[in-house]
């Protein structure tokens, strides 16, 4: 399973709102059979890669190329029961 194209409004932020959501979709994919939950985080979004650390996903070590060719976003991976 991928989690792709999260976003929390701003004035939601900081609310634990990312955090329900991540746990709501791995919650769906343990439940699917899934074992592994893999995103892409793009390269110089701390805050997004900090909220996804602290919600269990580690980094891979693999890279994606963004779909404009120049930028990159590093894979990460979370275990799921």
């Amino acid at each position: 399973m991928e989690l792709m194209s999260m976003w929390v409004a701003p004035r939601a932020r900081g609310r634990g709102v990312g955090e329900l959501l991540i746990a709501a979709v791995a919650d769906w994919a343990a439940l699917a059979g899934a074992r592994t939950m893999l995103l892409a985080v793009a390269e110089g979004n701390t805050a997004a890669e900090r909220l996804y650390r602290r919600a269990g996903f580690l980094p891979t070590g693999a890279q994606a190329e963004m779909p404009d060719g120049i930028r990159r976003e590093r894979v990460m991976a979370k275990p799921l029961r």
